[in-house]
């Protein structure tokens, strides 16, 4: 095809813009010089060259993540010093540790029937953000039932909130690992002139018998493998001694529909997915409300 300037008439704004895309692309100008675009210039749409594509690369999420793990563990003031101290004070107690306690002393003696010796627990992370969902009041009471090496206490104690948590275990080695785990913390945040937890107080004993919470305002439950007698013996306690208005939270386990005492409460109906430590797997959680 001839070129319509060189013939003497106007040009032809189609092929002049296809040229100012195509020497965009290849990183020049035309003959005339750069292209400078004005209102009314034929080259002005190749200005609206779509910009390069800003890809979310693993670095950026991760500084993403960071930034909510930071977020969250502001909101219940756990300093980077205070989570150091409670990863000192369990520096050899982790989850399969946990394990290993729990699976010896069922086997010298059985407190419990089936596999309701199991041992779990959630990370900090995790921790932080159960008890923040849960909407805990500011010098309220927490409990743990089945509290194992006492990390999710201490997770409850260390913002300062609560004005007192509590657990009970069963499983005596459990409990004097987290006797010892509660005193090697209390020392170091006071070596180190950090702010003290609130108080913690750890028993030994069945928690369906030993362990009241009718002074509870948040109750937690790491359920994950009680069996249906011992949820059914649970839900007939926490309905006769939990307060109105107090909080339920239950792991992996729900408390059947029929039950008119316990009413799920928050987004989602009452469920958050929480991350467990040394598995790539969640777990349910289940909030409610003593009505």
């Amino acid at each position: 095809a001839k070129d319509a300037s060189a013939s003497g008439g106007s040009p032809n704004p189609m092929e002049t813009v296809t040229r100012a895309r195509a020497n965009n692309r290849a990183g020049k100008s035309g003959s005339s010089g750069p292209c400078e675009p004005t209102r009314n210039s034929p080259c002005a749409p190749s200005t609206r060259y779509n910009p390069p594509l800003v890809r979310f690369k693993a670095p950026a999420r991760a500084r993403w993540r960071s930034r909510v793990r930071t977020r969250l563990a502001a909101d219940w003031g756990v300093s980077v010093d205070q989570e150091a101290a409670m990863e000192r004070a369990f520096s050899d107690l982790d989850r399969d540790a946990g394990l290993e306690i729990a699976e010896r002393s069922h086997q010298v003696r059985q407190r419990v029937q089936g596999s309701s010796y199991f041992y779990g627990e959630l990370d900090l992370k995790a921790q932080l953000a159960v008890l923040a969902r849960a909407g805990a009041r500011k010098g309220g009471v927490f409990v743990d039932l089945g509290s194992g090496l006492g990390k999710m206490v201490l997770a409850a104690a260390l913002p300062g909130v609560f004005s007192e948590c509590r657990g009970v275990e069963i499983l005596p080695e459990l409990h004097e690992s987290a006797v010892k785990a509660r005193g090697a913390l209390l020392s170091d945040l006071a070596g180190r002139g950090l702010p003290p937890p609130s108080e913690v107080f750890l028993r030994c004993g069945d928690m369906l018998r030993e362990e009241s919470v009718a002074d509870a305002d948040v109750v937690f439950v790491f359920a994950t493998c009680f069996p249906p007698e011992v949820m059914s013996s649970l839900e007939t306690k926490l309905s006769e001694e939990m307060r109105r208005g107090a909080r339920l939270v239950l792991v992996s386990k729900q408390f059947a529909g029929c039950c008119a005492d316990f009413v799920p409460f928050g987004d989602n109906n009452g469920y958050l997915s929480v991350g467990q430590t040394h598995s790539k797997w969640n777990l349910d959680c289940f909030f409610y409300v003593r009505a």
